[in-house]
C-alpha cells in the first residue's frame, strides 16, 4: 500500500499538469489583433459621441439602415423588447437637454474579415446619475478602412450594477 501512494501521487501530479496544459489561455493574457484594437477604438469613439450628445458624429459612425433592440425586464414579469432603426437615435428631435454617459469594460471582441462584434457589460448615466447597467452587444461592419456600428442590442438592468461593475475601474472604456 505504501508503494502505491507515491505512484498515485506522481500520476495525479502529471495528470493535473496535463489537464492544466489543455485549458484555454485567458483572454487577458492574449494580445488583441490589429482589427480587434480598431473595433474597440470604433466602439470607444461611438460611446464618446453618445456621451457628448454628438448626433452628427454618431450618424457618421453607424449604418443608417441598421437596427437596435433594447431588452428590459418588467416589474410584472417578462421582458419588454423594443426595436428601432439606427436613424432613430440620431434624429435631432431626440435632443432633450439631458446629459448622457455610457462606458463599458471587459469586452469580448470577435472579428472575421469585415464583420465584428463586441459584447461587454456597461453603465449608463443620465444627468450625472447612474440610470442602469446591462450588457451591450454591438455588431460592426468594415466600410473601406473604417469600422461602423451596424446593429446593437442591450439589456437595461437597473439593479445589476453592483454585480456587473468591474473590480478594476482602470479597465473602464472609453477613458475619461
Amino acid at each position: 500500500m505504501i508503494r502505491s501512494i507515491p505512484g498515485g501521487m506522481v500520476l495525479t501530479v502529471f495528470g493535473t499538469i496535463a489537464f492544466v496544459a489543455t485549458l484555454p489561455v485567458s483572454s487577458a493574457a492574449v494580445r488583441p489583433t490589429e482589427d480587434e484594437t480598431a473595433v474597440l477604438a470604433a466602439m470607444d469613439r461611438y460611446l464618446a459621441a453618445i456621451s457628448a450628445s454628438d448626433l452628427d458624429a454618431m450618424a457618421s459612425m453607424q449604418t443608417p439602415d441598421g437596427m437596435n433592440y433594447r431588452a428590459r425586464a418588467l416589474a410584472s414579469g417578462g421582458m419588454e423588447v423594443v426595436g428601432r432603426p439606427n436613424s432613430y437615435w440620431v434624429d435631432p428631435a431626440r435632443k432633450d437637454g439631458r446629459t448622457y454617459r455610457e462606458r463599458y469594460w471587459a469586452p469580448t471582441v470577435l472579428v472575421r474579415g469585415s464583420i465584428a462584434m463586441v459584447w461587454a457589460p456597461y453603465e449608463f448615466w443620465i444627468d450625472g446619475k447612474t440610470s442602469h447597467c446591462g450588457v451591450d452587444v454591438f455588431s460592426f461592419i468594415k466600410v473601406g478602412e473604417a469600422w461602423h456600428v451596424a446593429n446593437s442590442m442591450w439589456t437595461v438592468e437597473p439593479d445589476a450594477c453592483p454585480e456587473l461593475r468591474p473590480a478594476d475601474p482602470a479597465s473602464i472604456r472609453p477613458a475619461g
